[in-house]
């Protein structure tokens, strides 16, 4: 399994005892970029290839926010390649105590035909995979729920990455901004459907849900972009 260490930055803190959910996603993105680095396939051989890995979707479980002041060690590996899609799950500890852990569908685009397609065997044949053990979980799509207008919001570039366009952890950030400062969740879901632009204009939507909530994302043309539940169970 891929293993980096981290350490938070002040950015990343929640309060004095507990980092923002956010940072867990950022770390969880940076790692799985450094994973693919390691294994031959980072953006730059991407790049060449005309080639990216597009997050379907993603579902993070925690067990307790890490301490900020406290190094990370975050674990990841590729669990399985099918098709277009690879499974990827991701572990957060400190102090050796499993802090959360996810697991995320990416899928590969070509970016000459405009579309996913098949992983090739010899690019699959570079990625280490891990079956994580039967206490682990599969990625499941959150439940489509009504949700009302709350605001709008514009994509800077500030929010976009190397594919310019709204960068995933970015768009989870909106979703998370959207939440009842009191509540705090477990569980989380979230699907990526549509990509934004500098300069869209996205309408953040809120409905709750048994235990929770389900916040989207949509763009002037009423198309879902992206999709949330947040759930404390």
């Amino acid at each position: 399994m891929f293993t980096q260490n981290y350490t938070l930055r002040y950015g990343d803190y929640k309060d004095f005892e507990s980092v923002k959910p956010s940072a867990l996603l950022d770390v969880i993105q940076d790692v799985a970029i450094r994973n693919s680095e390691h294994c031959g396939y980072g953006l730059y051989k991407m790049r060449e290839l005309n080639m990216a890995w597009l997050l379907q979707g993603i579902n993070l479980h925690i067990d307790r926010l890490p301490h900020p002041a406290r190094e990370i060690t975050v674990k990841t590996a590729v669990r399985d390649m099918k098709g277009v899609v690879s499974d990827r799950g991701t572990i957060i500890e400190q102090n050796g105590e499993i802090c959360a852990k996810s697991v995320a569908a990416w899928f590969l685009f070509d970016g000459n035909r405009m579309r996913p397609v098949r992983i090739p065997e010899d690019m699959a044949a570079h990625y280490e995979s891990c079956d994580f053990g039967d206490d682990f979980f599969n990625y499941k799509k959150p439940t489509i729920s009504d949700a009302e207008e709350l605001y709008t919001v514009r994509v800077c570039s500030s929010h976009t990455d190397t594919n310019n366009h709204l960068n995933n952890q970015k768009s989870a950030e909106m979703l998370l901004d959207a939440l009842p400062g009191e509540f705090s969740f477990s569980d989380m879901s979230i699907l990526y459907k549509k990509a934004a632009y500098p300069d869209d204009t996205l309408t953040v939507c809120r409905g709750e849900i048994e235990n929770g909530y389900f916040v989207k994302l949509i763009n002037k043309d009423g198309e879902l972009c992206v999709a949330a539940s947040f759930e404390n169970k």
